[in-house]
């Protein structure tokens, strides 16, 4: 099997893992007898661990293992967590599990993105194909996970989760790929401070890039906690939401099945100030538009605003790090990110008691600075670099 695709089914069992897991593992914790509150932490348990995990476990992966052996055995860990879930009872001892397994479950994803932007960097892959099967499987695991959950909950969620690990170990364990940090660095690092050291990973040239992605990303905080809310109390139903949330993954995957021609044209940098001119439009835009054609119309921005920033990050972070430093470079950026995202769901929270004008206008301006983040980057890379 070609290896392109080996990493397509990395992405692909990992989200329908967390297809399942967002939606439905609240359902699990209250079956389990926990309260609210209970719930609630553990829910944000897992985004804390990975804010220290991604970058510590994606640089120690990078020094000591094959990118598929440390899938293989990052999955291997998390599956035996999971599976401790079936029997464990209690809020300490569930949160002792899942901290546990978050330590190995979050940081595949970096790991997956710097692989197979490595596998693209070498002419045998397309990152955006590659990273669509991700998006397809998250949209397969809701709908599945939304038939069954109602018959067999725990059952249907953590045995989904474990299915998906299971492969990602399997697949990962066969990769032919060496260790990055034993590839040759590419003469394409021409910014300024890039090398074969980490110095780069810190470097402001870095930092600022990564910083406006992560505005961009974060500006979707209201739109992730209260956009069902919001339509819910325009009168739209349950299906229609589902709908309108499928809408905007489905844009995610069409932008993603071209991102190799688009991407070239038109560079990691056009990409990232597409994403953020749509969302300050979409943020702007968003309390006000309630008809659902005129929704569904405004959801098609999704594959800009999350897709085309997600594409161009991770292409700008394949292209200024040394291969050694590939999957710890992807795990900074995912924590600056996850640190952004958290503030600005925090704030949206406090914002939207207010109501929904206050807190999407709060997020059309976290994209507006990460676009202004991005043009002082490109000030500052263009004497070093004909394109970011």
């Amino acid at each position: 099997m070609p290896l392109r695709y080996r990493v397509a089914s990395l992405f692909a069992a990992y989200f329908f893992g967390l297809g399942l897991f967002l939606p439905f593992f609240p359902l699990v914790l209250a079956e389990a007898g926990l309260g609210a509150a209970e719930i609630g932490s553990l829910l944000a348990l897992p985004l804390l661990i990975r804010l220290v995990a991604n970058p510590l476990v994606s640089a120690l992966a990078d020094r000591y293992l094959r990118p598929g052996m440390a899938v293989a055995l990052l999955s291997a860990i998390a599956c035996a967590g999971f599976s401790s879930l079936f029997w464990t009872q209690g809020f300490w001892p569930t949160a002792i599990v899942l901290a546990a397994t978050s330590f190995a479950w979050g940081p595949l994803v970096p790991i997956s993105d710097a692989l197979a932007a490595r596998v693209q960097r070498q002419g045998g892959g397309d990152y955006g194909r590659m990273r669509l099967w991700g998006s397809i499987a998250f949209v397969v695991a809701n709908l599945a996970g939304g038939l069954l959950i109602g018959v067999w909950t725990s059952t249907v969620v953590l045995g989904g989760i474990l299915a998906g690990l299971a492969v990602s170990a399997g697949v990962g364990w066969f990769l032919p790929v060496k260790r990055l940090r034993d590839e040759p660095d590419p003469a394409s690092h021409h910014w300024p401070g890039a090398g074969a050291t980490a110095s780069v990973l810190y470097a402001p040239s870095f930092l600022i890039v990564i910083g406006a992605v992560g505005l961009v990303q974060a500006s979707h905080a209201a739109y992730y906690a209260f956009s069902a809310l919001h339509w819910s109390q325009a009168g739209l139903g349950g299906t229609q939401v589902g709908l309108l949330w499928g809408l905007g993954v489905l844009t995610e995957i069409l932008l993603f099945s071209v991102a190799g021609r688009f991407g070239a044209w038109i560079g990691s940098g056009g990409l990232l100030a597409l994403g953020a001119g749509a969302a300050v439009v979409r943020w702007l835009v968003f309390p006000f538009v309630l008809d659902p054609l005129a929704i569904s119309a405004l959801q098609l921005l999704h594959g800009l605003t999350f897709g085309a920033t997600h594409l161009g990050g991770v292409a700008f972070v394949a292209r200024m790090a040394p291969p050694r430093w590939a999957g710890t470079a992807q795990g900074i950026a995912s924590t600056i990110v996850g640190v952004m995202s958290a503030g600005a769901t925090a704030l949206a929270g406090v914002l939207y008691a207010w109501g929904g004008e206050p807190a999407f206008f709060a997020m059309a301006g976290l994209a507006g600075l990460g676009g202004i983040c991005l043009c002082i980057s490109l000030v500052w890379l263009r004497p070093h670099a004909k394109s970011v």
